[in-house]
């Protein structure tokens, strides 16, 4: 090919391939509303056909700051596999840009998603933008038939005021970073089914910031994390330093009042947990139901049961405290290494009724346990190399460094400063 010609085909391709195509949009939009620039912007109605049809593989579409009201992104076209299409807000002075309706917990069934991902739309990135007063935030009601979305990045997206904060079916490879959900009615982030190999890192479930009055307006079962068993089973999930707390409804009318931290139903499977933490939810910081759940230098302070564990399970160097219960089995095996458990007002460990397989606890702490173990069903808890403290027994107090129920699991305050073989310890190169 002749040289001239080469130079103009890079020339003419070169937008593709730097992927740098940019378009800009406020709510109000500005001068010939093309999208070329800030002083050209598009305006809020612009928003979903812009994404769909102007954006092609690769491209940017920048939301500046300011309130969208009743603002909805539906996405039904994506990127391709390596040009991602993507969303980004921009702080121009006034803040990240919000996406806004008129949600009320009054009538949580009804009111707007701000963003919807229509089944097949894939190869997409979010990132820095806020949600509020919405039912659902974000929504991907997949099928399944009709096309899996894949390949989705949610970077600093928030949301509040809400029902339900991420709700997802048939979604692989997502990937969610510094993304919260607070005050939501129902649940933070959803997987209903067929989603697989997600990973969430340093997201944040706080379904009332601790907010009593808050928690009254609540519904029945409110969870931070759901991976559901609405169909097909969702698949390969890390949770790594992401933080569930203040699941609660005290209203419920049952006489069991759930309200749980992380809920992982039992057709899911390769579920990993990494410095999670479970603060004050009413019932289980961490209910799993699967087999073969893996939990690392994980927390659980201030719930009913801190692990709620229904089949087989590993924790190493896990804490739980101030609460019921801090390790519930009601299947097994499950092993525990070097653990803490501190402060809970029943037993340390409990194994329930179905529990056929043994609870193991090596190089633990337990101190000042209602119980240390106790049973209704035939799965024994086997302790070796532990020390067990407080009334009634011989072995020396732990001596943590700073012992607080308001502790949330950010510094070394648990560490034991006796026994520095035994037990949860923090460590400073943790990201929490």
């Amino acid at each position: 090919m002749p040289m001239n010609r080469m130079v103009l085909l890079v020339l003419l391709c070169w937008p593709v391939l730097l992927g740098a195509r940019d378009f800009y949009l406020t709510p109000e939009g500005s001068g010939r509303r093309n999208g070329a620039a800030w002083e050209d912007a598009l305006d809020q109605a612009a928003l979903s056909d812009a994404f769909d049809q102007l954006l092609k593989p690769g491209d940017c579409l920048w939301l500046g700051g300011g309130v969208y009201t009743n603002g909805t992104l539906r996405i039904s076209i994506g990127g391709t596999p390596g040009l991602p299409k993507t969303v980004a807000g921009v702080d121009r002075g006034s803040g990240l840009p919000v996406l806004a309706g008129t949600w009320t917990e009054a009538r949580p069934a009804q009111g707007r998603t701000a963003i919807r991902i229509d089944p097949g739309a894939s190869d997409c990135i979010f990132r820095n933008l806020k949600i509020e007063r919405c039912a659902i935030a974000v929504h991907a009601p997949g099928t399944g038939t009709v096309g899996t979305c894949s390949n989705l990045v949610f970077r600093n997206v928030t949301a509040e005021w809400v029902r339900h904060g991420f709700l997802l079916q048939h979604c692989d490879d997502v990937h969610f970073t510094e993304c919260e959900v607070k005050h939501y009615t129902k649940h933070a982030f959803r997987f209903d089914q067929g989603c697989d190999r997600i990973r969430l890192a340093r997201a944040v479930a706080d379904c009332s910031g601790g907010d009593a009055e808050w928690e009254k307006k609540t519904e029945v079962f409110p969870f931070g994390f759901l991976l559901n068993d609405a169909g097909e089973p969702n698949t390969g999930f890390t949770f790594e330093s992401c933080t569930a707390a203040n699941n609660r409804m005290p209203l419920q009318e049952n006489r069991y009042k759930n309200g749980d931290g992380f809920v992982v139903e039992q057709n899911s499977s390769n579920i990993v947990f990494l410095r999670c933490r479970a603060l004050r939810n009413q019932d289980g910081g961490f209910d799993l139901k699967p087999s073969g759940v893996t939990l690392t230098n994980c927390v659980a302070v201030g719930n009913s049961r801190a692990y709620r564990l229904w089949r087989s399970a590993e924790l190493q160097n896990c804490f739980a405290g101030w609460g019921a219960t801090g390790l519930w089995c009601n299947g097994g095996p499950v092993n525990a290494v070097r653990c803490t458990f501190h402060r809970m007002d029943s037993a340390a460990v409990m194994t329930d009724d179905d529990a056929t397989f043994p609870v193991t606890l090596k190089r633990c702490i337990i101190s000042l346990a209602g119980q240390v173990s106790r049973k209704t069903g035939a799965g024994e808890v086997r302790i070796s190399d532990s020390v067990v403290t407080g009334p009634g027994h011989s072995d020396p107090d732990p001596v943590y460094r700073q012992p607080s129920d308001a502790w949330s699991g950010l510094d070394d305050s648990m560490n034991s400063r006796a026994y520095k073989d035994k037990g949860y310890a923090f460590e400073d190169n943790e990201t929490m």
